[in-house]
């Protein structure tokens, strides 16, 4: 039986160390962008997926120049992080949190963590944990913590050096995965009732708007069914900030025509238009200037 963490990391387009050991290098590890022009009361902080290393795919150069300062962060497979997405320790990002914060064009600022597929289980993660950050734009994520991307069964992630439950990996039959189509999988692992309540993300804790983005068509994984999830829970457990969940019918795992991971072309291409425009209300609706 071959392990799904042992295929997935070469497909899946987006996203052990103890705490102590992890430090993160400028330029290395994370890039921080300045505003260029105007002032945003928003803070960016983005998150690539299991491709691991710096994402190259968000459009910093339009976001600084709107006036948001930008930190993209890598935390597998830059030059001082693991190699695998596994056990990755929390603590690592609050040391870029504290490094970003620090910066005059960033203080005072309000702090929205920004992340798609494993970037946006980080992304949510982190903002339960977390209440310095006051909203997040998830994109195809998951709503609970799944198992790594290196081969072996732990966590993705990790906290004062313990392992943070995570839903493991179901078994399947691996033969029947075609072109990347993993969604099976992940569905059969979610049926594993016990350990998805033990490793559903807290995001009722979450001190601000959230904005999810979701393709019902997904093949990578079903993230407008957790997209669902998060929504549900969030009602159950009375959340008194705003939620969005735009799930795009057609639409799969890149939101996007150029390459596709589930959808047709023009649903893709729908659904990338209109997220462009829904990231940037929310990003408008929780600047201050705005709001006065």
């Amino acid at each position: 039986m071959k392990n799904l963490s042992r295929h997935i990391s070469a497909a899946i387009l987006f996203v052990t160390l103890l705490a102590s050991s992890l430090k993160a290098q400028e330029s290395e590890d994370y890039i921080y962008y300045p505003p260029t022009k105007g002032s945003k009361d928003v803070a960016l902080m983005l998150f690539g997926g299991s491709e691991g290393g710096l994402p190259s795919y968000y459009d910093t150069e339009s976001l600084t120049q709107q006036g948001y300062p930008c930190i993209i962060v890598g935390y597998f497979g830059t030059k001082n992080t693991p190699d695998s997405l596994e056990l990755i320790p929390l603590e690592y990002f609050e040391e870029v949190m504290l490094f970003f914060t620090s910066k005059p064009e960033v203080k005072d600022k309000k702090l929205v963590l920004w992340g798609g597929s494993k970037g946006g289980e980080l992304a949510l993660l982190l903002a339960s944990r977390y209440p310095q950050v006051r909203g997040v734009i998830a994109t195809v994520p998951s709503a609970v913590v799944f198992q790594g991307i290196g081969g072996r069964v732990m966590s993705s992630w990790s906290y004062n050096g313990e392992s943070i439950p995570f839903v493991p990996y179901a078994e399947y039959d691996w033969s029947k995965i075609v072109n990347s189509q993993y969604v099976e999988a992940y569905e059969k692992s979610l049926e594993q009732s016990k350990f998805v309540e033990e490793a559903a993300i807290e995001v009722e804790n979450i001190n601000g708007p959230i904005l999810l983005l979701t393709g019902r068509s997904d093949t990578m994984w079903p993230s407008s069914q957790m997209g669902d999830m998060i929504v549900r829970r969030l009602k159950e457990k009375d959340f008194t900030y705003p939620i969005d969940h735009y799930a795009y019918e057609n639409a799969g795992h890149t939101l996007n025509d150029a390459y596709m991971m589930g959808g047709t072309k023009e649903g893709n291409r729908k659904a990338n238009i209109d997220l462009a425009l829904r990231i940037n209300e929310f990003l408008e609706s929780m600047d201050s200037h705005k709001e006065q």
